[in-house]
């Protein structure tokens, strides 16, 4: 897993220190990165809408042909199959997007995690000669955590500069810059929420987290109203995820954190518009159309023959 983070931070380390060389704000930069990754993806995101739109109009007649079929399977199979490809439906088709944003998702650790492997791409020998001069440091006695120590190295530049002499000028120039980036309206996030005093304002970011997957969830659901149909407690599954995610959202740097609420923020937005054209009404409206224009056909190509 840790070589997949690697991977992916470093092609998106790129490309973030590519927007925030151009703005010189993290959350700047992480904004800009969102709406261009969300305008290529639309296409992708369209036709993600338009299967699950599709699935839940497909889950009707299939729930019909189910009950008209009871005692007879195979004749359900037939009928079902016959549904699918009249419909040019595949249950599979929106799988693919779903894995996107998990891909986006790790990126975004891998870059943040590992700022100066993934978006410096400063040498490993010096990062680790860095990382191990953080302790050496007394202003910072107490205030290292371990699994961030590179980040460290950027959070508390000013304290280690004088010290990171393996560095040549132009790589301090960069971990200066990019260590100066990381206030968003008075919120350094650089720190992680569980780990700060309520004035700082960090707890805002896992509040947005859980926010916006609960907003996603209930578009979802009025989108797709067979969602609300599960039995039991298995309604309030997805609520629990979403507790999760802002638990995990609050014990990383709020760097990573502010990404998935951008994120979620444009992803409902879609969502909201998307369901105004791609629903299973706009479905059902679109093929019966399709449907009345083949018998229309049929019956002029008879007209013609008599």
């Amino acid at each position: 897993m840790g070589v997949i983070f690697d991977f992916l931070g470093s092609v998106f380390g790129y490309v973030i220190w590519f927007f925030f060389d151009a703005v010189s704000n993290y959350a700047l930069a992480i904004t800009v990165f969102t709406l261009i990754v969300n305008a290529i993806l639309f296409p992708i995101v369209v036709k993600r809408q338009r299967s699950m739109s599709q699935n839940a109009y497909v889950s009707e007649k299939q729930a019909e042909l189910k009950k008209k079929y009871e005692k007879n399977p195979k004749k359900y199979n037939e009928e079902v199959a016959k549904l699918y490809e009249q419909e040019g439906f595949n249950p599979l088709s929106g799988c693919l997007p779903m894995f996107i944003p998990l891909l986006l998702l790790s990126g975004i650790i891998g870059a943040i995690n590992k700022p100066l492997q993934n978006t410096l791409h400063i040498p490993q020998e010096k990062i680790v000669q860095a990382v191990e001069v953080l302790p050496t440091v007394p202003e910072l006695e107490g205030k290292l955590s371990k699994g961030y120590e590179e980040l460290q190295v950027i959070k508390y530049f000013p304290e280690v500069k004088d010290k990171l002499t393996m560095m040549n000028e132009d790589e301090l120039a960069d971990i200066e810059e990019y260590s100066s980036g990381f206030n968003f309206c008075g919120i350094d996030l650089l720190k992680k929420p569980n780990e700060s005093k309520f004035s700082d304002m960090l707890w805002v970011i896992p509040v947005l987290c859980f926010v916006g997957s609960v907003a996603s969830a209930i578009i979802m659901q009025k989108s797709n109203p067979q969602n609300n149909q599960m039995p039991g407690c298995g309604k309030y599954l997805p609520y629990v995820s979403f507790l999760i995610i802002a638990w995990y959202s609050s014990t990383v740097p709020g760097a990573i954190g502010f990404y998935w609420v951008i994120s979620s923020g444009i992803g409902v937005i879609q969502s909201l518009i998307l369901n105004k054209y791609y629903n299973k009404y706009t479905i059902n409206a679109k093929d019966e159309a399709a449907r009345c224009a083949w018998l229309e056909l049929q019956e002029s190509k008879v007209k013609k023959i008599k």
